[in-house]
C-alpha cells in the first residue's frame, strides 16, 4: 500500500458521517496510479491502541492524517504509538489544525515528517511521486509543503487553489452503506470554498491562505451524474450538501440554482436534500426554485441578534436579513435548523438579555417542532487561523493560547455570570423534564398491565 489516509475521530454510535476529505484524497490517488486506502477510526470505532495493529499489518509507506481541533488528541495519541510500535513510513499531516501550526507541530512532534498545508489533493500526489516513484529528498518544489529537513523547518509558499473542480474525481464510497444502514443520510459536495469574511471562521483563512477564487463549482452535469449514481448504487433518496456555502448572493444566485434544477429534472431523480446558506442568499425565487427538486431543509449561520455582534464578527448581514430568512423558509415550508453564539469579549449582560429576548420570541414562532431547531453556542469558539484570534491576541484578551490545549478568553464578569445561571437552568430543565416523562412512561405501564390482568375493567355501554 502507497498510502493509507486516517480520520482519528472519536466514535458516535448515531452519526457515523463519511469524512469526505480522506475519501476524496483517496479517490484523487487511485485515479494517479497509487494505491490508497482509507481508515476512519470514528465510523469504525477504533481508539489508537486498537488501530495501530490493523495499520502496521497493512504496512503503508506514507500515512496520512486529516485533523482538526478536536481529533488532534487521537492523532497524536495513535502517532506517538505507532512509531513506538516500530512503525517507519513516513507520517503526513493536513487539514484545518496542521495547517495554522505546522511550524509547531514539525518543531515539537519529531514522528511527523510533513504537512500538507490548504487544498490537499495536488500537493499530496507531488508528494507521492517524490516519496515512492522518484525517491528524491528534494522537497523545496512542492507548493504548500512543510517539512524538516536536517533539524531545520521549512515552509513553502502556498499552492493556489484548485480553479477547476472537475479535475477531481467523485469521493470514495467505502462507508456509504454503513452510513445508510444507521439512518444517516450520504453527503455530497456541490461546492468548495467560502465567499463570506466572518471574523471567528477558520474556513475562511484557510482558503485566503492560497491565491485563487475562494467559492467555486463542481460542474452540474458531473454532480446530477454523482447524484444519480448514488441513488441507483445505494437506493438512497436523501442527500445532505456538505458545503460551506452553496449559495451566492445576487443576480448569479437564481441563474445557478436554475442550471442545477433544470438538471436534476431532466435526470428524473427525485430525491430530497439539505444545505447549508447564509440568511442573505436565502430570497423566495431560490428558495422555491430549489424546493421544486427536493429542498427539505436549509442550515443557517445566522449567529447573532445583535446589530454590533454581527458587525464585530463581519457577517456583513443585517439582523433584518437574518429574519427575514427564516420568515421566507417558514412562509415556504422549509424546515431550518439555525446556530447562533451567544457572547464574544465584547459582549455586555444588556446584550445577552436583549438575544435571550429575541431567541424566546423566535423559539416559539420558527423552531417550535422537531424539525426546526435553533443550536446556541454559548461562548465564541476561537480557533487559531480565524481573524479573531488574531485580533484577541494583539489586545491581550486571550487567557488560554496553545496550539495544542486550545484557546479561550474571558468573558465580562456579569455576561459570565449569566451564562453560569443559563447552563444551570438548562440541566434543572433537562432534570424535570426526564423525570417527567420517567413518570408518565410508569403510569402507563402500569395500566397496561392491570388492563392486561383484568384490573380494570373497560365500560359497557347499551346499544
Amino acid at each position: 500500500m502507497d498510502i493509507l489516509l486516517i480520520n482519528p475521530g472519536k466514535f458516535r454510535a448515531q452519526l457515523p458521517n463519511e469524512h469526505l476529505g480522506i475519501l476524496s484524497l483517496k479517490s484523487y490517488a487511485n485515479s494517479k496510479g497509487f494505491k490508497a486506502e482509507v481508515m476512519d477510526m470514528a465510523i469504525e470505532n477504533l481508539s489508537a491502541e486498537a488501530a495501530v495493529p490493523k495499520i502496521l499489518n497493512l504496512n503503508p509507506q506514507v500515512l496520512g492524517l486529516s485533523m482538526l481541533d478536536d481529533t488532534k488528541t487521537v492523532g497524536f495519541s495513535l502517532i506517538k504509538k505507532l512509531r513506538s510500535a516500530g512503525f517507519s513510513g513516513k507520517i503526513v499531516l493536513g487539514g484545518y489544525f496542521p495547517t495554522f501550526s505546522s511550524e509547531d507541530i514539525l518543531r515539537d512532534f519529531p514522528e511527523v515528517d510533513f504537512i500538507v498545508r490548504g487544498e490537499g489533493e495536488l500537493t499530496l500526489i507531488e508528494l507521492l511521486k517524490n516519496l515512492i516513484r522518484s525517491r528524491n529528498a528534494d522537497f523545496s518544489d512542492i507548493l504548500g509543503l512543510s517539512y524538516r529537513m536536517d533539524k531545520t523547518i521549512f515552509e513553502n509558499p502556498a499552492r493556489p487553489l484548485i480553479s477547476d473542480l472537475s479535475i477531481l474525481p467523485p469521493v470514495d464510497r467505502k462507508y456509504a452503506r454503513e452510513c445508510i444502514e444507521n439512518k444517516q443520510p450520504l453527503r455530497v459536495y456541490a461546492t468548495r470554498g467560502c465567499w463570506g469574511a466572518c471574523s471567528f471562521c477558520d474556513i475562511i483563512s484557510l482558503y485566503n491562505h492560497s491565491r485563487g477564487k475562494q467559492w467555486r463549482r463542481r460542474p452540474v452535469d458531473q454532480l446530477v451524474h454523482e447524484l444519480s449514481h448514488l441513488a441507483e448504487t445505494y437506493d438512497t433518496s436523501h442527500f445532505i450538501f456538505n458545503d460551506d456555502q452553496f449559495l451566492v448572493k445576487g443576480k448569479k444566485s437564481l441563474a445557478y440554482v436554475e442550471e442545477f434544477t433544470d438538471a436534476l429534472q431532466a435526470k428524473k431523480l427525485g430525491i430530497t436534500f439539505d444545505l447549508m446558506c447564509r440568511a442573505d442568499t436565502v430570497t423566495r425565487p431560490v428558495m422555491r426554485c430549489l424546493q421544486t427538486v427536493g429542498l427539505k431543509r436549509v442550515f443557517l449561520g445566522l449567529e447573532s441578534f445583535d446589530p454590533n455582534q454581527l458587525q464585530r464578527y463581519q457577517k456583513g448581514i443585517s439582523v433584518r436579513q437574518n429574519l427575514r430568512a427564516l420568515h421566507i423558509l417558514k412562509s415556504e415550508k422549509i424546515d431550518v435548523i439555525a446556530s447562533v453564539i451567544l457572547a464574544d469579549a465584547y459582549t455586555t449582560l444588556y446584550d445577552l438579555l436583549k438575544q435571550f429576548a429575541v431567541l424566546f420570541r423566535l423559539t416559539r414562532r420558527y423552531f417550535n417542532s422537531r424539525e426546526c431547531q435553533i443550536s446556541v453556542n454559548k461562548k465564541l469558539e476561537v480557533y487559531r487561523g480565524s481573524q479573531v484570534y488574531r485580533e484577541y491576541k494583539e489586545k491581550g484578551l486571550l487567557t488560554k493560547d496553545n496550539y495544542l490545549e486550545g484557546y479561550d478568553f474571558k468573558l465580562k464578569p456579569l455576561t459570565n455570570w449569566r451564562l453560569k445561571v443559563l447552563t444551570i437552568e438548562e440541566r434543572v430543565g433537562r432534570a424535570i423534564s426526564l423525570t417527567i416523562k420517567f413518570v408518565i412512561t410508569q403510569v402507563r405501564m402500569i395500566n397496561t398491565l392491570m388492563r392486561k390482568e383484568g384490573g380494570i375493567k373497560q365500560p359497557v355501554t347499551n346499544n
